[in-house]
C-alpha cells in the first residue's frame, strides 16, 4: 500500500489511472443557460427574457447546439498527389435552433409569434424586408472546476455577496455580472448572437396517447456574432 501515505487520496497505482484522475473537469451539458432579448415595439433590444417573465425562459429551453462555422477549401495537385488549402470563405448558416416546453398560457409563443410578425404575417399574407426588430440572444456556461457549494452557498444566504456561482434566479450569470470571486477560477464562457430575427414558430402537437408537455422549436437567423476565442474573445 505504498500510496497511503499520499496527502492528497492517495496515489495512483498504474500511469493509466493517473491520466483518468488527473484528466481534469469535463463540461456537463446540462450546465447552460439562455437568455434573450426580445425587440420592443420599435424594433430595438428590449429587456431580458429573465425581467420579462416571472420565471426566467432558460428554464423552458431543452438545449442547444452551437453553429458550426468551417472554412472552404480546394485541391491542389501535382504528380498525382492532392493537398487542400484555405479557400477564404467561410461556409455555414448563420442560423441556429431552440426548442421549448411550452408553457399552458402560450407566453412564449406569443412573445416569438409576435417577433416573427413583424417580418412575416400568415393570417394577413403580409411580408416584410424590415431591418428593424432584431434581437439578442446568449447562452452561457461555467468554465473550470466549481464544487456544490461554490455553485450555490450551503446557508441560500449569499445571493448578490459573491459567495456562489449562481445568480439569484439560479442562472449562470453574463460575464458583466459574474461577481468578481469567480472570475479568474471560474469565468463564464459566452456564446452572444446579435441582430437575430425570427424565421420559423413550431406548430402545436395534440395526441390522445400523450402524457407529456408540448415543445415547439423556434428557429433563429442571426446576423453577427461573438464567440469564445475566436476574435480574441476570452473567457477569463
Amino acid at each position: 500500500m505504498y500510496n497511503q501515505n499520499s496527502g492528497s487520496g492517495g496515489a495512483t497505482h498504474s500511469p493509466t489511472l493517473a491520466g483518468l484522475v488527473n484528466s481534469g473537469a469535463d463540461l456537463l451539458k446540462q450546465m447552460f443557460d439562455v437568455s434573450i432579448r426580445f425587440p420592443d415595439q420599435m424594433g430595438n433590444n428590449g429587456v431580458e427574457s429573465d425581467e420579462l417573465f416571472g420565471y426566467p425562459v432558460t428554464v423552458r429551453c431543452d438545449g442547444f447546439t452551437v453553429p458550426e462555422v468551417s472554412l472552404a477549401t480546394y485541391d491542389i495537385s501535382y504528380h498525382g498527389i492532392s493537398v487542400k488549402r484555405p479557400g477564404g470563405k467561410l461556409e455555414g448558416e448563420r442560423s441556429f435552433e431552440l426548442t421549448f416546453r411550452e408553457d399552458a398560457a402560450f407566453m412564449l409563443r406569443q412573445r416569438f409569434s409576435l417577433w416573427m410578425m413583424a417580418v412575416a404575417d400568415p393570417v394577413t399574407g403580409g411580408v416584410s424586408n424590415a431591418i428593424n426588430y432584431f434581437g439578442t440572444v446568449s447562452v452561457r456556461t461555467i468554465a473550470g472546476e466549481y464544487t456544490s457549494t461554490q455553485l450555490v452557498e450551503p446557508t441560500g444566504q449569499a445571493t448578490g455577496t459573491g459567495k456562489q456561482i449562481l445568480s439569484s434566479t439560479g442562472q449562470t450569470p453574463s460575464k458583466a455580472k459574474q461577481s468578481n470571486a469567480f472570475k479568474s477560477t471560474n469565468p463564464v464562457a459566452e456564446w452572444n448572437f446579435y441582430h437575430v430575427w425570427v424565421s420559423k414558430v413550431g406548430g402545436v402537437e395534440f395526441s390522445t396517447d400523450a402524457a407529456e408537455a408540448n415543445k415547439f422549436a423556434v428557429t433563429f437567423q442571426y446576423q453577427d456574432c461573438d464567440l469564445p476565442f475566436f476574435g480574441g474573445n476570452p473567457i477569463f
